[in-house]
Formats: structure tokens, C-alpha cells, sequence
């Protein structure tokens, strides 16, 4: 039977890192130089996080030191040690018969002993063990997946402060506006009223954003090893130009990941568990009086197999959407891109028009702020292939 060793602190950690928002993300190589720069104080760049959080993260170092524990296992000597303990087990069993005292506990801890070692001797504890650095494994890449999700969903904040900033600024161009025409009779003061509470609205929105930014900042540098302070300058992410990336090969990159998936490989082991138990069910319930418990064990054994094939369902179904996303992407940033060459295009104009007297400033800050923001839709358009990408890879 099959025996997962419980590792509650690794698996504490481990979890307490994935409680952020946006898509998890794997890494998408860029073609910086390699090695990088250090990056200066106060500051993390994406090309540099990877290996950061791997150095500075005491959740992953946990997991590398509990990794290194099971490895560090020498299983023949674990094997001599239960031998003499199981011999010495056996001598006082003897002794204990023989002085008509109860052997109870002693049964208990030699069968207990014995099943370990005849483990270790049909090679199933290393097995099991195995499987153990595995997950392990996974969930320390998962560790620096979640500092690379946070990093993502940071940039994304920091532009909609910008977003909000540039809405503020057009709102207060307005109120000034506003202001003067109700100064000359030409506007009401609900208008006005209506564009503060407009802007009284945008600057909670706008500090609502810091907030959360400074919070999770200061998550971003504890799993980097930094004082988690709050006050932390991130570099921007690859640019489409900077990354490396080939069009997909769908069924040859499904069965890549199923061979590096630890949830596929569990399943496997579930599996063969629970085939096991249908086998020896079917020589130990044999007699008429056990015929419900072999049709309990029949239907346990469907069940499993059912669970099995429901788990490899769902991931090649999880795959697939994230395949099929990724086209959804490209063309949302080729949408965006038109639709910044667009007001890119209007903007020029109206600066033509304005030279010429036939538009006023106003009107150029306004194509301004038009080309700003389909800039931001770019750049959110960009991010959302990117880490699509970075999910796939």
C-alpha cells in the first residue's frame, strides 16, 4: 500500500502564498542577457525575480531543506537499524511469553517495524518517498509562480493608478471649465457638484489601489527576503519584442505536461493503490458470508477508476482552454494595438488643427488622454498574453 508522508509546515507555506489575484504563471524566456544585473536597492526587475525569490523566500527554503531531508535517507542503514530493533522486539516478546505478561504493544511495534522494513526491502517506502520530493518539487515551483503572479498583478495596479491619475487630471481640466462657465452664467451648480463628486470618487478609487498596492509589495519582498516594507520600485515586464516564443504544438506540448504535472502523477499512484486493493480483495473475500464485502470492494475499485479518468478530464480540459486562450489574446492585443494607431493618428490631427486655430488645447489634451489611454489597453492586452503564455509554458 502506498504511504504519502504528511509535510504539514512545507504544505503551510506553500498555500499561504497562492491567496492573490490574476492567473498563476510559469516563466516565458525573454532575451535579456544572461546573467543579469543585480538589480539596485529598493528595486526587483522580472528578469531577476526568479532567482530572488529562490534565494530570499523562506517558504521555498523550507521546502528545499524538508527535500533534502528525505533524500538524505540512507536506506540501508535505515534497514540494519530496524533489523536490530526488530530482533530486539523479538527477544522481548520471548521474554514475555515466558514470564505469561501481555505482548500486545510489543506485537503492535514489531508488526509495525516489520511491514517498514519488507517496505523498504521491495523498494516501496523509497517509492513512496520518491513521490514525496516530487510534490515537494511542485510546490517549490509553485512558491516562485505565486512571486511572479504578485509581480504581474502589481504592474497591473501601478498602471490603473496611472489610469485614474489621467482621469483625474481630465476631471480637474473640466472643473476648471466648469467653474468659469458657472461664474458666467453658462452652467449650473449641479454640474459642478457633479464632476467634484465624480473626482471625490476617482481619488478613493486612486487610494483605495495604493493601499493595496503598499500590502502587497510588502508580500512581493518578504519572498524575496526584504523588509517588507511597502516601498518597493518594480521594473517593468518583458516587452512582445524581448520575449522568445514559438507557435504551440498542442498535443506534444499536453503530453509534456502531463509528464511534469504532480497532480497526473498522483492520480497514477491513486490508481495503482486502489488496484492493489481490488486484487487483494478478490483473494481474501471468497466465502458466501464476504460476498458483500468483495461487491463494496468492486465498487470501490470503479469508483477509483472513474476519479482517475474524471482527473485526467479535467486537466486536458484545463489545458485545452488555456491553449485556445492564448489565440483569444493575440487577437485582443492586435485589437488594441489598431486602436492606439487609431487615436495616435487623431491625435496628430487635432495638433494639425490646433497649429491652424481650428481646435484649442483642450482639445489636444484630450487626444492626449486618448492616446494614453489605448497605451494602457496595450499594455493590459499585453499582460494578459504574457501571462497566458507564462501559464502555458
Amino acid at each position: 500500500m502506498r504511504r504519502i508522508f504528511a509535510l504539514p509546515l512545507a504544505a503551510a507555506l506553500f498555500f499561504s502564498l497562492l491567496a492573490f489575484p490574476a492567473a498563476a504563471v510559469g516563466t516565458e524566456s525573454s532575451s535579456q542577457g544572461s546573467p543579469n544585473s543585480p538589480d539596485p536597492e529598493g528595486t526587483v526587475t522580472w528578469e531577476n525575480l526568479d532567482s530572488r525569490i529562490r534565494s530570499g523566500s523562506l517558504a521555498f527554503q523550507a521546502l528545499l531543506e524538508n527535500i533534502s531531508s528525505v533524500e538524505a535517507i540512507d536506506y540501508d542503514q535505515m534497514m540494519d537499524n530496524l533489523r536490530t530493533q526488530i530482533n530486539q522486539i523479538a527477544n522481548a516478546q520471548w521474554y514475555t511469553a515466558l514470564s505469561g505478561g501481555d505482548s500486545g504493544s510489543l506485537d503492535q511495534t514489531y508488526a509495525s517495524l516489520r511491514e517498514t522494513f519488507e517496505d523498504i526491502k521491495d523498494g516501496e517506502l523509497q517509492a513512496d518517498n520518491a513521490d514525496v520530493v516530487w510534490q515537494l518539487k511542485d510546490a517549490s515551483n509553485q512558491v516562485v509562480a505565486a512571486g511572479q503572479k504578485l509581480y504581474i498583478t502589481l504592474v497591473g495596479l501601478e498602471q490603473s493608478v496611472q489610469d485614474l491619475e489621467r482621469q483625474i487630471a481630465a476631471l480637474d481640466r473640466q472643473l476648471t471649465d466648469a467653474r468659469l462657465r458657472e461664474q458666467l452664467g453658462r452652467a449650473s451648480a449641479q454640474t459642478v457638484s457633479s464632476l467634484e463628486q465624480s473626482r471625490a470618487q476617482l481619488v478613493s478609487q486612486k487610494e483605495s489601489l495604493n493601499t493595496t498596492i503598499t500590502k502587497y509589495k510588502s508580500q512581493l519582498q518578504s519572498l524575496i527576503g526584504e523588509t517588507p516594507t511597502g516601498e518597493l520600485t518594480l521594473g517593468p515586464l518583458p516587452t512582445e519584442a524581448d520575449t522568445d516564443w514559438t507557435q504551440p504544438d498542442y498535443e506534444a506540448d499536453l503530453a509534456s505536461a502531463k509528464a511534469a504535472s504532480w497532480t497526473i502523477r498522483d492520480a497514477e499512484a491513486t490508481l495503482a493503490d486502489a488496484k492493489e486493493t481490488w486484487k487483494d480483495a478478490r483473494l481474501d473475500y471468497t466465502g458466501s458470508k464476504q460476498k458483500y464485502l468483495l461487491e463494496m470492494a468492486e465498487h470501490t475499485w470503479n469508483s477509483a477508476q472513474l476519479t482517475y479518468q474524471s482527473t485526467i478530464q479535467d486537466f486536458e480540459c484545463s489545458f485545452q482552454t488555456l491553449y485556445q486562450s492564448l489565440f483569444d489574446y493575440e487577437q485582443v492585443l492586435e485589437t488594441k494595438k489598431s486602436a492606439l494607431s487609431y487615436q495616435e493618428t487623431q491625435l496628430a490631427v487635432t495638433q494639425k488643427k490646433y497649429e491652424l486655430g481650428l481646435a484649442s488645447y483642450y482639445d489636444v489634451l484630450t487626444a492626449q488622454d486618448n492616446v494614453s489611454a489605448a497605451q494602457s489597453g496595450v499594455d493590459s492586452a499585453w499582460r494578459d498574453l504574457f501571462t497566458a503564455r507564462n501559464d502555458y509554458a
